[in-house]
């Protein structure tokens, strides 16, 4: 009878390990994700603030990324299509500061931008502190109690959007 005694008393004792176990992880996530979440710190901007922040505002696709330095596949154009060429260069003056950007090859953002430029080279600096992000990643309020992904809340305010220049032009 002792044995089982002593048995019950060690499962009494593993179930309150199991939820400080539990307790410690999401503690160790929650921490990580608020030093995460205050890294870069900005005041909210609408979505409507932040098209007329930008100089350009345009969807792509990541086709290379090495080093805070993206090669951008543009897709659709809101913003700057006059001189947005097909092929972008995207480039993070904020690498190593609170606010750096991490775009992953293959997905596809919104892009809210500026233009930069490097002796000849031309490329662009996504805005921090703005709503470049991945696509749909970001419901917006819209009219009537509704919410809209991002960049279909800008296509509803600035229409489809273009396809970027020919490149050869």
């Amino acid at each position: 009878m002792e044995r089982k005694v002593g048995k019950n008393a060690m499962l009494a004792q593993e179930v309150p390990m199991k939820h400080l176990v539990r307790l410690l992880v999401l503690a160790i996530c929650w921490v990580w994700g608020a030093g995460a979440a205050h890294a870069c710190r900005c005041d909210p901007i609408s979505p409507e603030a932040g098209f007329d922040r930008a100089q350009y505002v345009f969807t792509g696709k990541v086709v290379r990324a090495e080093n805070h330095a993206w090669l951008i596949e543009v897709e659709r154009v809101w913003k700057g299509h006059e001189r947005l060429a097909r092929t972008v260069k995207l480039m993070d003056v904020y690498a190593t500061l609170d606010c750096e950007f991490f775009f992953q090859a293959g997905q596809r953002y919104v892009f809210f931008a500026i233009l930069a430029k490097g002796g000849r080279e031309v490329f662009y600096h996504p805005q921090a502190c703005n709503w470049t992000r991945p696509l749909q990643s970001a419901r917006v309020p819209a009219e009537g109690n509704e919410s809209l992904w991002l960049e279909d809340l800008i296509a509803q305010d600035h229409g489809p959007g273009e396809q970027p220049r020919d490149e050869r032009r």
